[in-house]
């Protein structure tokens, strides 16, 4: 009997849903699109797409929108015209029963600002991605220069990991810094303190801070994580302590020592 009563049970279910199902699409059959309704989701932290921008793309493209039946809008393939705007992390396009169209955007974000060598500059974003500078917004985030080669290609879509092939110390520069910017960016300390990462010559990284009169030498990549546990405990129970514009230079980059150069 309770097994009659559980099939019986899921058969009214699967009819509701067809009927409600048949409900929208014929009220969507018969509805004209009268408004598009775009939220940029963090627009407060990153401004590089407005809603102007995200509603001239739309109106742009080859679809018909405004005026005409909704249920004929292919939402996927104005999803996939909207990412290629390099600045465009997630869009997300459905519709409603009232008429409306409505996209949500989110953005990339920046966590390294790169000048390489040549003067040239572009941001990495949180995934990797190598994205142009923007002439609407300028992102406030960690900047590195000096000894970069990685070049910005113009119209590519990009990553850190394509680079670094050879595993050289020049080709692994740019992995190395998405690595560094984002433990930077994931600390609450170092995301205030860091500013700037210089890479050296010698493919060495030196980090220069908002606080104190110091460059912070952290050598090669390896165990960076280590290198800043042993700049923290220097912070708070050396300089606090000794002040802040003591050192000129304070060195990571040997195991299980911090050699500091006063000035």
């Amino acid at each position: 009997m309770r097994k009659i009563w559980i099939i019986t049970y899921w058969i009214v279910i699967a009819a509701y849903m067809a009927v409600v199902s048949g409900f929208v699409s014929g009220r969507l059959e018969d509805k004209i699109c009268e408004m598009i309704n775009i939220t940029i989701i963090d627009s407060l932290n990153n401004r590089f797409v407005s809603q102007a921008d995200v509603m001239d793309m739309l109106l742009s493209s080859d679809a018909d929108l405004l005026g005409y039946p909704i249920n004929r809008i292919n939402t996927r393939k104005l999803e996939e015209m909207l990412r290629t705007e390099p600045f465009i992390k997630k869009a997300k396009i459905y519709k409603t029963v009232n008429g409306a169209l409505n996209a949500d955007i989110a953005q990339r974000r920046p966590v390294l600002r790169v000048i390489n060598r040549h003067g040239e500059s572009y941001y990495i974003d949180e995934e990797g991605f190598i994205l142009p500078l923007s002439e609407k917004f300028t992102s406030r985030t960690l900047v590195a220069n000096g000894n970069i080669s990685e070049p910005f290609i113009a119209g590519s879509t990009r990553t850190v990991f394509d680079s670094g092939e050879n595993d050289s110390k020049r080709d692994r520069v740019i992995n190395d810094l998405y690595e560094l910017a984002m433990f930077i960016a994931g600390s609450g300390l170092w995301s205030a303190q860091i500013s700037q990462i210089y890479v050296n010559n010698n493919y060495e990284y030196e980090l220069i801070p908002r606080v104190g009169a110091h460059v912070i030498i952290l050598g090669d990549a390896s165990g960076y994580e280590k290198k800043f546990r042993k700049l923290e405990a220097l912070y708070f129970y050396g300089l606090n302590n000794e002040g802040w514009n003591k050192y000129e230079i304070i060195n990571l980059k040997y195991e299980n020592q911090v050699v500091c150069t006063k000035r």
